[in-house]
């Protein structure tokens, strides 16, 4: 009989503890489940670490190697785009020696980055082939007696960099007896090679009293103005140069033949001839082809321009800090120049308390690392080439070229550096 009582008595209360911690476990699973959602968010923290270690700081790395300054110095040589034929500005005799403003420019370059400038190699172009060898990568910078205008200025990848020689076009008249067999072929190889070889420390008063006045003088009487033109054959090349002769023609109402030739061979070629009576150029090819004639006193070369030619380096416009190299290795020149500093003197003011003189020097202040190059890099130009008087009087000077225009803008001219600082 006591059996059954203590069967009731013992299961009862084994219920009513399980109910009472029942709430308990409830509560302590629910906080387990909140604790747990709460440490999630954490978790995305890898997240931003990871995206902010992406190559952001290594891929300027190569594209700067992909940069011509770095492919020149990579290279170790400059590829130098010139004409090659034209006397005074870029020209190479049968001995393979290089000479003329363009080619001086090029040594400027080559120097300030590479520390030599004879590390070059010059590639021979055709007006027609010049932009499209820039564009292509074939050569680094294009030294080819160039004008700057505004659409060369807007074409696709093409920039220039500070005007080296302001030039315009020219016509040069035959006003001798016309040519039975003058062969003067053989001269423009012949005599450059002796004027790259002489040194030209007082070039400035020679060719000045030698030539251009003299043969403009003696034949200024049977060539006043534009209009005894008329009825002539004048060669010129196709392009620009055709244009401007056209309009220059057209305006003052002249009737002429023109015979159009794809390059300058053709033209000479053909005025020396005689199939043509007068040639139209940039008067700078006129006045170095007229210098290598056996009788300059024959060939005039009228004193109208048709154009403004301002000869200038080509860059692709691409890459900036390659423009700012050849752009301030030009105003280099300029501003040597303008301190009084050419090829001989250079050494003098290695040790000069002059901030302006130092700072170009960069014996108290390392523009150069700006740029790319090396310290001294200045000093490496004007050791290679001097500055633009030097390179002027190298090269065109002894032509019979008088500077005019060229000159620094302290003497009235268009020549002007920006600040070295």
């Amino acid at each position: 009989m006591n059996i059954k009582p203590t069967r009731k008595s013992d299961g009862k209360p084994k219920r009513k503890q399980t109910a009472k911690f029942f709430p308990t476990f409830c509560l302590l699973a629910c906080l387990c489940l909140l604790s747990s959602c709460q440490d999630k968010p954490p978790e995305p923290k890898p997240t931003p670490i990871a995206s902010d270690k992406p190559t952001v700081l290594a891929s300027p790395t190569p594209k700067e190697a992909q940069g011509t300054l770095e492919r020149v110095k990579a290279r170790g040589k400059l590829i130098c785009g010139v004409n090659g034929k034209l006397p005074g500005f870029s020209y190479v005799n049968e001995k393979g020696e290089w000479s003329g403003l363009d080619v001086d420019y090029c040594r400027a370059i080559a120097a300030a980055v590479l520390g030599n400038d004879k590390a070059i190699e010059y590639k021979l172009l055709m007006a027609k082939d010049r932009f499209t060898a820039l564009q292509a990568g074939d050569i680094d910078v294009l030294l080819r007696n160039t004008a700057r205008t505004l659409t060369r200025d807007a074409t696709k990848d093409i920039a220039f960099a500070p005007t080296v020689f302001f030039d315009g076009q020219g016509i040069m008249l035959r006003v001798g007896a016309s040519p039975n067999s003058p062969s003067p072929k053989p001269t423009p190889t012949s005599k450059p090679s002796t004027e790259d070889t002489q040194p030209t420390d007082k070039p400035t008063e020679k060719p000045t009293e030698k030539s251009t006045d003299k043969s403009d003088d003696s034949a200024s009487k049977d060539l006043p103005t534009l209009k005894d033109l008329a009825g002539k054959t004048i060669c010129v090349e196709t392009g620009n140069s055709e244009s401007n002769l056209k309009e220059a023609l057209k305006e003052a109402n002249i009737q002429a033949e023109l015979v159009s030739l794809a390059d300058l061979d053709s033209i000479y070629n053909s005025y020396v001839k005689g199939n043509c009576v007068a040639i139209s150029l940039e008067k700078s090819q006129l006045t170095a082809w007229r210098s290598k004639f056996p009788k300059p006193n024959d060939h005039k070369i009228l004193e109208t321009s048709l154009s403004k030619e301002p000869l200038s380096p080509a860059v692709l416009s691409t890459d900036k800090r390659w423009r700012d190299v050849v752009t301030w290795v030009v105003y280099a020149t300029f501003y040597a120049e303008e301190l009084g500093i050419n090829q001989k003197n250079y050494a003098v003011f290695k040790d000069t308390k002059n901030p302006d003189v130092s700072r170009f020097l960069g014996t108290s202040e390392s523009l150069g690392i700006e740029l790319g190059l090396d310290p001294d890099w200045t000093t490496q130009v004007l050791k290679a080439v001097g500055n633009y008087e030097d390179i002027y009087n190298r090269n065109l000077a002894a032509l019979g070229l008088p500077r005019g225009i060229n000159q620094n803008w302290k003497q009235g001219g268009l020549l002007y550096a920006m600040p070295f600082r």
